[in-house]
């Protein structure tokens, strides 16, 4: 028997005599094995649940959703400490896993979707609705790999002005370029977008092995506090997100010939190098060392 072959039985023996958390019961149960297609990795350390869930600091006067909800272990922890929780879920075949929590806790909806074709405003405001109470919304989820950034970009972007914060573990290399400063080689357009919308930091880390299946990575659990108001007001958002993504579409080139390659309407290369002079940054510099307070300044001189 191979190394990681026992460490598997030894969790199995650990996580089993917890049948209402163990991924290993719960799969045997039910007859389910995850969908490498889905990117289903579930936890099998309840600490790291618990974790979680406090990150997001959760409570009665909370609408939360959760994305992925799974085999239901931090359902249940959310649906205990929630006002109410919305669960999405794009795997049908977890319904005899998730259902029965439903009934067992009435503030808790779950969604058979993909939460990219879902109407979260519309979600957010049926709850609200009838429950008034709720005075906050908050998104936690442990995204898979293969769809982190546009679940984020999603939330961010199209609900940003609805959302409280949220609280998403995600593989530990996008979670260090979700909060990179300027200047590091992490630091890109989703960066500057997370730093828009949020004051995000990483929380904690956690290893492969607190995972069935095991993935190749370990993850990082990130919190975005939503701004209410966003740091920069820019004349046009869309231009200045315009010059992000053109900046570092070909980061290693200056800023100036990278928005002048990106053939964006009305602004030359001479409008650019005017517009850094204005500002005092040097013509020279590369889109990686300019913040979001910098993007902003330049799309309004640009626009």
């Amino acid at each position: 028997m191979s190394k990681q072959a026992e460490k598997d039985k030894l969790e199995r023996q650990e996580y089993g005599s917890h049948e209402r958390f163990s991924p290993y019961g719960i799969m045997a149960s039910y007859g389910f094995s995850p969908k490498k297609a889905l990117g289903q990795n579930f936890l099998n350390d309840l600490t790291v649940v618990k974790k979680i869930v406090d990150a997001s600091e959760a409570g009665p006067e909370d609408l939360v959703i959760e994305v992925g909800p799974g085999l239901g272990v931090m359902t249940t922890l959310l649906a205990e400490r929630a006002g109410h929780v919305a669960a999405i879920e794009i795997d049908r075949e977890l319904s005899p896993v998730l259902d029965p929590l439903a009934l067992k806790y009435p503030n808790l909806d779950v969604i058979y979707d993909d939460v990219m074709r879902v109407n979260i405003g519309k979600l957010i405001s049926d709850i609200r609705l009838s429950k008034p109470e709720l005075k906050h919304v908050k998104v936690v989820a442990n995204l898979p790999y293969y769809i982190t950034t546009p679940i984020i970009m999603m939330f961010l972007e199209q609900y940003a002005g609805k959302l409280t914060s949220l609280t998403f573990m995600v593989q530990k290399e996008v979670a260090h370029r979700l909060v990179s400063p300027p200047g590091g080689s992490e630091y890109g357009a989703i960066s500057v977008s997370v730093a828009y919308y949020s004051n995000a930091h990483i929380c904690f880390d956690v290893p492969s092995s607190c995972f069935v299946p095991r993935p190749k990575v370990d993850s990082s659990v990130v919190n975005m506090s939503v701004y209410t108001v966003p740091p920069v007001s820019p004349r046009s958002t869309d231009f200045m997100f315009r010059l992000v993504r053109a900046s570092f579409s070909q980061r290693r080139k200056m800023f100036v010939n990278s928005i002048a390659n990106a053939s964006l309407p009305g602004v030359s290369k001479e409008c650019v190098v005017k517009a850094l002079e204005t500002l005092g940054i040097s013509p020279s510099i590369r889109g990686e060392s300019l913040g979001v307070k910098e993007f902003a300044a330049l799309s309004d001189l640009l626009s």
